[in-house]
């Protein structure tokens, strides 16, 4: 793996909704960010059904170039999910600042999803393997194909201002601005 300094960090999260787009009714932004270092080098995004199954899809078209994925958990745009066995493009860092609930979780998925293993064997999959990870801003919970000295130093490195690493900021609030703007416009 390349120097630290070196890598293109991209960070990934998915935008606003309204509860009316629930159970497939409508699609949301999901948006990623490209670093060096800290510089913003790129912004990309696709749109994903909320409650559907095309969010894989949509990372691998818009984190081409990225070394390095930090995700925003496994779950976007409802119940819409990443199946990491189909990231093949790098690295990848599942991101919870808190650990998630998987009992009400799990009740979830089988309430609405209980027809579709693949998706409630892929969240959960993820979520039952979280490692919990101290950091100079506090405990973080992480799952990642990277080894985790490597995921550490990045998510400190990353950490400027809170427990949240700045590529995973900025793409939170690009995403909101970006879904609330469309949504405004139509």
């Amino acid at each position: 793996m390349r120097k630290m300094k070196d890598l293109l960090v991209c960070g990934v999260d998915d935008g606003y909704f309204p509860l009316s787009y629930k159970g497939r009714r409508g699609k949301t932004v999901l948006l990623s960010v490209m670093m060096s270092e800290y510089k913003l080098v790129n912004v990309d995004f696709s749109f994903i059904t909320v409650d559907g199954d095309d969010c894989t899809d949509a990372l691998i078209q818009i984190t081409s170039g990225c070394d390095i994925i930090l995700l925003d958990g496994v779950i976007f745009g409802g119940f819409n999910y990443i199946s990491v066995n189909d990231i093949k493009n790098g690295g990848y860092v599942i991101f919870y600042s808190h650990k998630p609930n998987l009992t009400e979780i799990f009740r979830a998925l089988n309430k609405h999803f209980s027809y579709d293993e693949k998706r409630i064997n892929s969240i959960i999959n993820v979520l039952s393997n979280l490692v919990e990870l101290p950091t100079k801003r506090g405990e973080v919970f992480v799952y990642s194909n990277l080894d985790k000295v490597i995921v550490k130093s990045l998510i400190e490195k990353y950490q400027l201002f809170s427990k949240i690493p700045y590529p995973l900021f900025i793409s939170h609030e690009l995403a909101s601005s970006l879904s609330r703007f469309l949504l405004a416009s139509f």
